[in-house]
């Protein structure tokens, strides 16, 4: 709980820190294409869910083409089994701190990530069996990598975006081997862009 709090609080002190060089503040929102990763996934299949949270951009080149952009995301990850009966849903609360190659209209982003679990449940064949998924890890480690197109001048941004967490789900290690491995199709708007 302690990792937790400290990884949160840096996640805020530099969105603050940003925010006192004047940043870009903004919004996110779109679609996940989530599943899990790992050696005993195979009989796995991806579900769809979404993101949405805020975004601020603070320019590190006086041309703004390198940037560092941390998020607070609320996104919406899980899995299900081939045949549809079996299907695991959990939601995080993910900060990125991406860096950020502005190329014009187009824009590359990659950088480490902290994800939160925040709440979840388990279906089997559509009826919810189990709301605690307290032997999910509380928070994972991760990466993001990402590509899309920004309209500078309006503020407005599409992309997508991969990320996948380094750490395993679950502690215990005789359960199975899995990790979060989710696509996103994201769209941004920037506030007082010019």
């Amino acid at each position: 709980m302690k990792k937790t709090f400290l990884l949160l609080v840096l996640a805020v002190t530099t969105m603050v820190a940003a925010h006192a060089q004047g940043p870009r503040i903004g919004i996110r929102a779109g679609a996940n294409y989530a599943g899990f990763g790992g050696s005993d996934a195979d009989n796995l299949d991806r579900i769809w869910g979404g993101h949405a949270g805020l975004t601020a951009n603070f320019p590190v080149t006086t041309d703004n083409f390198f940037s560092i952009q941390p998020e607070l995301l609320f996104s919406m990850k899980g899995a299900e089994t081939k045949d549809d009966v079996f299907k695991v849903k959990v939601n995080y609360l993910d900060v990125p701190v991406l860096g950020r190659v502005n190329a014009g209209p187009l824009y590359f982003e990659a950088g480490p990530q902290v994800s939160v679990r925040i709440s979840g449940d388990v279906e089997q064949n559509g009826t919810n069996i189990q709301d605690n998924l307290d032997d999910f890890k509380r928070t994972s480690l991760g990466y993001a990598a990402g590509v899309g197109l920004s309209a500078t001048p309006l503020g407005l941004s599409i992309g997508v975006r991969y990320n996948g967490d380094i750490s395993k789900l679950y502690d215990d290690s005789s359960a199975p081997n899995y990790r979060n491995d989710v696509f996103m199709l994201t769209l941004g708007y920037q506030f007082g862009a010019r």
